[in-house]
């Protein structure tokens, strides 16, 4: 892999080719930042691009692959100190989950959720011993305390009582409105 001055290219998209690399001639599952594809061939890896049966996908779009048929131990590319995008998107979320090796966590990434136990971390990498998931593309960790912590609240958030609400659109006539309130404009 290329040095690409301290870009996404360097914690996100080639750490996840060097996964892919490992995988090529097997069938996986494919998470991209839009959808999950499910059981392709991975033909081969190249450009940043990866080749399967069902197309060819954008590395730089991969969040997550699952090879849950495969026996296989993936080899990580080593946590590096980085900077610019890479130190304050990729590094937290790195360093965080190889605080959390052997612990099993629920993982939220673009745009799915999974749970298992985290058994190595590199670069850009959570390693979960059948699928991978990017870091970049990592929205959330919950830990089994936090889980715990969360089950056992009274559901109240900062001294008062919390609850969820979801507005639903409304219309007018055949006229969409927003179910965001604006402000209105005489009280700015």
């Amino acid at each position: 892999m290329g040095f690409f001055n301290e870009s996404k290219c360097d914690c996100c998209v080639c750490p996840m080719q060097c996964v892919l690399e490992q995988l090529k001639s097997n069938i996986i599952t494919i998470a991209t930042t839009t959808d999950v594809i499910n059981d392709v061939m991975l033909i081969d890896v190249n450009d940043f691009i990866a080749v399967t049966s069902d197309g060819n996908f954008p590395i730089c779009n991969i969040s997550g692959v699952d090879f849950s048929g495969v026996n296989i131990d993936i080899k990580l590319k080593p946590i590096q100190k980085s900077s610019g995008r890479c130190s304050c998107c990729e590094d937290p979320i790195t360093n965080l989950a190889k605080s959390l090796i052997g612990q099993e966590v629920d993982i939220e990434f673009l745009p799915q959720m999974g749970q298992g136990t985290i058994v190595n971390v590199g670069e850009g990498i959570i390693d979960f011993q059948v699928f991978v998931i990017s870091s970049c593309f990592t929205t959330r960790i919950i830990t089994n305390s936090q889980q715990q912590a969360v089950e056992a609240s009274s559901g109240s958030i900062f001294g008062r009582p919390f609850k969820r609400t979801h507005q639903q659109p409304k219309t007018v006539g055949n006229t969409l409105i927003s179910a965001i309130p604006y402000p209105d404009k005489s009280t700015i």
